[in-house]
């Protein structure tokens, strides 16, 4: 470690190490810069008011001996390491890591994204697509944490039936062979970064890339302020992951055990990373499940629509979307899978009844009619939240859903002979009775009036463990985005 000088700008620094033949790497921060061999030893930070710069990569000395690759006849542990192609022997653990290589490597994984195709419609949106595939594989690998063991750590079973759809966006091809995968971005860095480090970096990418325009900005400099390299690929196996992952269909049993005992967030902090559900969507030949939780318009960008659909919406139990009989159960060929569905129409906005959410999502706001765990296999009822509560302002989330309330026009005629006029937010304790109708049209109509715990002025705690949370996250993504970062 050598000390190049005090009060210097970053190109001054650099020129300084370009003139020293003993420096490969510098640190500047605002003490100071200094010059080092290596980037051994040192912080393992890529932003904040420090920055990093390496002159000649190659260089740079391994942390440790390398690590040779088991040989790979019959692997007990279908690790994603194992399918990842890499031009030279990839690194187990980052060594080194400089701001420029952080940015480098979010660009390489931005640049996959802006190289599909824009359309985005029921059918088709393949950057919601692979975006909400890239989330799901950062997510799979760290929800196995527990005990100080599994987290993030590269190391997931890809033949396990949850992982299903995975190895397409890892290596196989989003789209079919020879299509976009996240390792067309790692096999540019896989001498020098982790697959552990990697999936978080291609995670954050994806985040800040397809954020709303008032938060990507900040998303960016947050996550490259805030990152840590030196994650170790964990690619002999994690065999003590199997069953880790949350099922769904356990409702918050089982977001309890997972993010709040396991990963020790608070309700509030497992809400907003649920989030990440605003992107993407759920294939039956992936999941069993069937449908986008935000509009497929809204899908492809990172935003807070996911917690202004959880509420502003009537949803009801949608069974056996995956048709798998009785028989076929019994004899463990497949498993049920339900999920929720919209209750009310919206001619305008036929993208509606392609919208979904899972007994893990409902749960979170809403909570059957005794108040209890909500689960779609269980609660024949209709789970909705009135307009008319002082408890949280809804102003905002109206406005950024279209002005709508369960596909109803604020300031127009409830259906009907009333006449009256729909006041969202501000009208009379009476007309919860006519937005429960308005929100759970078809079960009325199929005369099931069965309701959820209704969540209003009347009655302000009813909900779920982030009732309040997910409230405030639909009215302000600021909010949001603070607690989830």
């Amino acid at each position: 470690r050598n000390n190049l000088g005090d009060r210097l700008s970053l190109e001054e620094c650099q020129q300084r190490c370009l003139d020293a033949s003993s420096c490969n790497f510098v640190v500047h921060d605002n003490r100071g810069c200094t010059s080092h061999r290596t980037c051994r030893g040192r912080p393992r930070i890529v932003g904040g008011n420090t920055t990093t710069w390496e002159k000649v990569s190659s260089n740079l000395a391994p942390e440790g001996p390398p690590v040779d690759r088991p040989e790979a006849d019959e692997p007990s542990f279908n690790s994603p390491q194992w399918m990842m192609r890499c031009p030279t022997e990839p690194v187990m653990t980052t060594a080194c890591m400089t701001t420029q290589d952080y940015n480098a490597a979010t660009q390489s994984v931005k640049d996959l994204i802006s190289s599909l195709p824009q359309t985005c419609n029921i059918e088709e949106c393949p950057v919601a697509d692979f975006s909400g595939c890239i989330l799901r594989m950062a997510g799979h690998d760290f929800m196995d944490f527990r005990n100080g063991q599994g987290g993030s750590d590269g190391c997931t079973d890809m033949d396990d039936a949850d992982n299903a759809g995975l190895p397409e966006c890892l290596y196989e091809g989003e789209f079919g062979p020879g299509t976009v995968t996240i390792n067309d971005a790692y096999a540019r860095f896989c001498d020098r970064i982790s697959l552990a480090d990697f999936l978080v970096i291609a995670a954050e990418a994806v985040m800040a890339h397809i954020a709303t325009p008032r938060l990507q900005q900040s998303w960016e400099r947050l996550f490259r302020n805030r990152f840590r390299y030196g994650r170790t690929t964990a690619f002999e196996g994690c065999v003590f992951s199997e069953g880790l992952l949350p099922n769904p269909e356990e409702s918050c049993d089982d977001v309890r055990r997972v993010f709040v005992n396991n990963m020790g967030l608070s309700w509030g902090e497992a809400a907003a990373l649920m989030g990440v559900h605003s992107l993407g969507r759920a294939k039956i030949e992936n999941s069993g499940y069937d449908g986008w939780w935000a509009t497929p318009d809204q899908a492809r960008s990172f935003n807070n629509n996911y917690f202004i659909a959880l509420f502003n919406r009537g949803w009801c139990p949608d069974l056996n979307v995956n048709g798998c009989s009785d028989s076929d159960e019994e004899a463990n060929r497949c498993v049920k899978r339900n999920q929720w569905k919209i209750c009310h129409d919206n001619p305008e906005r036929p993208a509606l009844a392609h919208q979904m959410m899972l007994d893990s999502d409902m749960c979170l706001h809403f909570a059957d009619a005794r108040g209890n765990l909500l689960q779609a296999a269980n609660d024949d009822c209709c789970a909705w939240q009135s307009t008319i509560n002082n408890r949280w302002p809804f102003v905002n989330a109206i406005a950024d859903d279209n002005n709508e309330w369960c596909g109803l026009q604020c300031g127009s005629r409830f259906p009907g002979n009333s006449g009256d006029t729909y006041e969202c937010t501000t009208g009379p304790i009476a007309q919860v009775g006519r937005e429960f109708q308005t929100c759970c049209a078809d079960r009325i109509r199929r005369g099931n009036r069965n309701e959820c715990t209704t969540i209003t002025h009347g009655n302000p705690r009813a909900g779920g463990p982030a009732v309040d949370e997910t409230m405030v996250f639909a009215n302000d993504e600021g909010e949001w985005q603070a607690t989830f970062l």
